[in-house]
């Protein structure tokens, strides 16, 4: 089937500058005639003494099946056949709200994710019937523009990108070339139970829909097409609003959106979370926000958790999007040597840098520390010494922050606090020059 073919090749070839491309291999039908067309794709490359991107694929063990590890092995076999180096990964799915499926999808994504590197492309199955299955669970749990765009051909992921270059061909299609080429795949039971929402779309809903709307796939991959086009106008709205919005530690300013209308603000929230934690809500968790964050008092420091680690908090009239580590502990009382030279992390905290050209002048060792309680530091131009509680308080720092906030000592004493205030004796002097501190949380 030379059609197929020459149909990745044209989707693929303005990738073949790509350093590595990434497939990654379930060992079923989808992703095993993918293996098969790019592993053709390079031999004909090479044939014809033409470079071609480093190869490799990667296989995530979920562990939820009793053959599964057969069907690691099966994959090893088969990546070995064509000569192409496979990293196999198990992972274990937890449990949770989401459910089985979105709880392995996101284990599979964060190996993805870590596997892939700098300038690689991370090459995926998914066809137009998948296309079709998740425009219409979307459009089940009450999706908006952004959902119901279904999912992208290509996206940033981690280091490099994401690419689905058989998206706009039918599953048929790739039955019809594993026939022809007599490919051998991996049947994993669970596709065929229909207590899976998404099985029970494939083989209870849309084998229905085909009788009376044969074309119905391509239809719904064109509605998914414009639903794209329509979120991608949104956001750019949308994102405009957030600037104007956002101040320079990334919370969002709840006074001045208080000026939109209730439609525009659950917009902008919804946005918000989306481009800090990758989470679209839905309408009764936006609306949820609207009345938690907009309605309460300023003085009040109300909480809404969307996840175990993900988190939103109000302080002083602003929004902030907080991110746990779900792994890292914080110790308060871990102290570092830094030399400016080198960044210094944080664990679970962030990141503290330099760079030449800044206000701050270390004079003797640097050490970073963090707050114990009781400490003084008298800022650059002030006439007197204050409790650095009192100085946080100043400096608007939200109250979760002030634990975890570095403080920087030069000979023992607090010479600057992160990159929001430096003490008096450490500030640059004519003829002198400087650093300038950055701090960064994680986010």
């Amino acid at each position: 089937m030379t059609e197929l073919l020459s149909h990745i090749t044209s989707v693929l070839s303005p990738f073949l500058g790509r350093r590595h491309w990434l497939i990654g291999y379930s060992g079923g039908l989808d992703s095993h005639v993918l293996l098969h067309l790019i592993w053709r794709m390079r031999e004909q490359a090479h044939l014809a003494n033409k470079p071609f991107p480093v190869l490799s694929a990667i296989h995530v063990d979920h562990q939820l099946h009793n053959c599964s590890t057969d069907w690691a092995v099966q994959c090893a076999a088969q990546c070995s056949d064509y000569g192409i180096p496979i990293d196999i990964r198990s992972v274990e799915v937890g449990s949770g709200r989401q459910g089985l499926e979105a709880l392995a999808r996101a284990e599979r994504y964060r190996v993805f994710e870590e596997v892939l590197g700098e300038d690689g492309a991370l090459l995926l199955a998914h066809h137009q019937d998948d296309q079709a299955e998740t425009f219409l669970l979307r459009l089940m749990r009450g999706s908006g523009v952004a959902g119901l765009a279904a999912m992208p051909v290509m996206r940033g992921l981690g280091r490099g990108i994401l690419y689905r270059p058989l998206l706009d061909v039918p599953k048929a299609e790739l039955e019809r070339y594993a026939s022809v080429y007599k490919l051998k795949w991996v049947d994993d039971p669970s596709n065929e139970d229909v207590h899976y929402r998404r099985n029970f779309l494939r083989h209870k809903v849309m084998p229905v829909l085909a009788e009376v709307w044969p074309g119905y796939r391509s239809k719904i991959v064109d509605a998914a097409e414009l639903q794209s086009e329509a979120a991608d106008l949104l956001s750019s709205y949308l994102n405009d609003d957030i600037d104007r919005l956002r101040g320079g530690d990334g919370s969002l300013d709840l006074l001045g959106l208080a000026d939109f209308d209730r439609l525009r603000q659950r917009a902008i929230l919804r946005h918000y979370v989306y481009l800090h934690f990758g989470v679209r809500l839905d309408k009764a968790q936006s609306d949820e926000l609207v009345d938690q964050f907009l309605k309460s008092s300023q003085d009040s420091q109300p909480v809404f958790s969307l996840g175990k680690y993900l988190t939103l908090r109000a302080f002083s009239g602003r929004l902030y999007c907080e991110r746990g580590t779900g792994g890292e502990v914080f110790d308060p009382s871990a102290e570092w040597d830094w030399d400016s030279l080198q960044d210094c992390l944080v664990g679970g905290v962030g990141k503290l840098s330099a760079e030449s050209g800044g206000d701050f002048v270390p004079r003797g060792k640097i050490t970073i520390r963090f707050r114990q309680g009781g400490e003084r530091c008298h800022l650059a131009g002030h006439a007197h010494s204050k409790s650095l509680k009192k100085v946080l308080q100043e400096l608007m720092v939200p109250p979760w922050q002030r634990e975890r906030l570095p403080l920087i000592y030069c000979g023992g004493q607090i010479a600057a606090i992160a990159d929001l205030a430096i003490c008096e004796g450490y500030k640059v002097k004519p003829g002198e020059c400087g650093i300038a501190l950055r701090w960064r949380w994680n986010r």
